[in-house]
């Protein structure tokens, strides 16, 4: 069943935004995703962790997001968490080799406290 794309942007402590997507992620809502994840990621310093935990569907633009997100980041000393995957996602996720370059945690709290 379709659930509707939203992004909330909070800041944790230390400065770390936590970016919580919820709903189907696709090409309907690629612009949104890139730019919730990349506004998030705006900082000098870009520390951000994408809590997954509301997502009821992720195709190859949630993917693709993660990754640019990803990218810009490191390129500004910075780094991308994921937090909470469903499994459909952690699965996918390994099976992409996404795994190996951005690290993801079972609960918002680890992935903050790295």
């Amino acid at each position: 069943m379709y659930q509707p794309f939203s992004a909330v942007r909070s800041t944790a402590r230390d400065g770390v935004t936590v970016v919580s997507l919820r709903g189907d992620i696709d090409m309907t809502t690629e612009v949104e995703v890139r730019q919730a994840l990349l506004s998030a990621s705006g900082a000098e310093a870009p520390r951000t962790v994408v809590d997954l935990s509301q997502v009821s569907f992720m195709d190859s633009t949630g993917f693709n997001a993660l990754i640019s997100a990803h990218a810009h980041a490191t390129a500004h000393s910075g780094w991308i968490r994921v937090a909470t995957p469903p499994p459909m996602v952690k699965r996918m996720f390994h099976m992409l080799g996404i795994d190996e370059v951005i690290s993801s945690y079972p609960t918002l709290k680890e992935a903050l406290t790295g």
